[in-house]
């Protein structure tokens, strides 16, 4: 089992946004392993399109209440989110030529996990400051 990157500094006062950052970082956490730990390709695939989908869904969660509620740093949010998808397209890209090379490992901690930490302790935390501030309030999914 992967060691959870989730820790409540993290938390960004928004119970939807924590709830799908957390799952994010699991999963993450897992490839990290996976990948690492020469785990079957078929695990290691299976991760990174779950974390393709999701990530997916969880910036469109983001981008949806940024736009509703006319978020002046849009823009910037969504080519950081942009970046990331890439990002990860790119590394996905890389296995399937490659496998789980040591470079890819490395490329996941330091590309993926850590520019997600510091999304999400500055760039989340703003947009949730933001939205908290206006009254916002989305709650954990069920």
């Amino acid at each position: 089992m992967a060691k959870s990157l989730w820790n409540d500094n993290l938390s960004v006062g928004v119970p939807l946004i924590d709830q799908q950052h957390k799952m994010l970082l699991k999963h993450l956490a897992e490839l990290s392993e996976a990948v690492g730990g020469h785990h079957g390709s078929s695990e290691i695939a299976g991760t990174l399109d779950f974390l393709v989908d999701y990530t997916d869904f969880h910036f469109s969660t983001e981008e949806k209440h940024m736009k509703a509620n006319d978020y002046s740093g849009f823009e910037q949010h969504l080519a950081l989110h942009e970046e990331f998808k890439r990002t990860l397209a790119n590394l996905g890209e890389d296995f399937r030529e490659e496998g789980a090379t040591p470079s890819l490992a490395e490329a996941i901690n330091t590309l993926l996990i850590n520019w997600f930490l510091k999304h999400i302790e500055v760039v989340d935390q703003k947009l949730c400051t933001f939205l908290c501030e206006k009254g916002v309030v989305l709650e954990e999914e069920v």
